[in-house]
């Protein structure tokens, strides 16, 4: 198992970004995950087969025992009786079979490995995507508390407008309006983080406090989108589709070793020749190089060669579009980020703007200038800049961390 987790700990630093404050919680969904468990499970016993081929290298040794005859053409001459011998057995070549298995029990670690480390990182992505919505809906939140408390100050300014008879009542329904909309979305919110809830519920099986989850905050928009070149070779996707052809291939030498003859070195001692004799004697020995040459096998190992050639042909045809698939995918998720920053950086500058004219209108407002439906229309552009930079910032890390589980 040790040279399991070492595999496992080689791809635990590939990934470049990390959400601030997401280490902890990402070292517990390590450890408290069900699929990891079973993933490491199923590692181990990938292990331990590799172990069981080496065993082809080494002596077998077996006792044999039984009651049997042996006939030979005179009739008068027959051994019968009682047997028991120790077998050993060592083989000296069977066409490099055995290595062409090990090799393989080899890449099955690998390829378990591979499937550890994939799973691994789509709960990450998982993790980093409820977390990203979780910090959404809280600063959402936040800023709706902000916009409701503006509202009713608003509410407030033209609840006196009309006292004085400056305005018609009208003025107060707009605000009526707007604090319905601010409490529907509360409510949006309040459902959408329920849901989030038990997302994390599902990935570490135990919810987890919103205090801790308060402790979080968006990667730094710099670091968000500095990202490195791709590298196929990293790629998991990639990596498993040439070990799946390379698996393909030593299929292919093991299965031509049935075609080829084997060596063996066989040596017997003991009550080899079946005997009556009472005290039984074991006193014979029985040594040889034994070759076998295979004849005739029902055609099974031909078809069984046709079938191992089609399966490289597919697995290089495979790994080829993996490949391809592969570095398409980088370059479609560098774009979306490329995307991504160009929008939040014009919203910064729109967040700044309307935040101006927010004030500029809230100050025309009590001089008259400006009505209430143009205070509304400064007020929702300015809070709703403010949401959009958030829902910007979860669209990039959620988009950084797809990028990261390429490379």
């Amino acid at each position: 198992m040790k040279k399991g987790f070492l595999l496992i700990g080689l791809f635990l630093g590939l990934n470049a970004s990390a959400m601030d404050g997401i280490t902890n919680l990402e070292q517990q969904l390590s450890e408290k995950n069900k699929t990891l468990e079973a993933l490491k499970n199923d590692l181990q016993a990938k292990e331990n087969i590799l172990k069981s081929s080496y065993s082809n290298y080494y002596p077998t040794l077996n006792a044999v025992g039984g009651w049997g005859e042996n006939r030979v053409e005179d009739p008068g001459e027959r051994d019968k009786g009682y047997f028991g011998y120790l077998d050993g057995r060592l083989n000296l070549f069977n066409g490099f079979k055995n290595v062409s298995i090990s090799e393989q029990r080899k890449i099955e670690v690998q390829l378990s490995g591979i499937e550890y480390e994939t799973t691994r990182r789509e709960l990450r992505q998982q993790l980093i995507e409820v977390t990203s919505e979780m910090i959404y809906l809280h600063k959402l939140q936040e800023i709706l508390v902000e916009e409701e408390k503006v509202t009713k100050s608003q509410k407030s300014w033209a609840g006196k407008k009309v006292t004085a008879g400056l305005t018609s009542a009208v003025d107060n329904l707009e605000f009526d309006l707007r604090e319905d909309e601010i409490r529907i979305q509360q409510r949006q919110i309040d459902q959408l983080h329920k849901e989030s809830h038990l997302k994390l519920v599902q990935l570490f099986g135990a919810d987890v406090s919103d205090s801790d989850l308060s402790k979080l905050a968006f990667t730094d928009i710099r670091k968000l989108t500095e990202l490195n070149p791709f590298t196929p070779e990293q790629n998991l996707a990639n990596q498993k589709a040439t070990m799946q052809a390379r698996l393909a291939e030593l299929d292919k030498k093991s299965i031509k070793a049935d075609f080829l003859p084997s060596v063996d070195f066989v040596y017997s001692f003991g009550r080899i020749t079946p005997s009556e004799n009472t005290p039984m004697d074991f006193n014979e020995t029985k040594y040889a190089l034994q070759v076998i040459i295979p004849l005739f096998s029902g055609f099974d190992t031909v078809y069984r060669s046709r079938s191992a050639n089609s399966g490289i042909s597919s697995s290089k045809a495979r790994s080829n579009q993996t490949h391809l698939d592969s570095q398409s995918l980088f370059n479609s998720l560098s774009e979306k980020m490329k995307e991504l920053r160009d929008l939040y950086d014009i919203n910064e500058r729109k967040l700044e703007s309307s935040r101006k004219y927010f004030e500029m209108t809230v100050g025309e407002y009590k001089r008259g200038i400006k009505n209430s439906p143009d205070l509304v229309g400064a007020t929702d552009r300015w809070f709703s800049s403010q949401k959009r930079k958030y829902d910007l910032l979860k669209d990039l890390e959620i988009t950084r961390v797809k990028i990261d589980n390429l490379n």
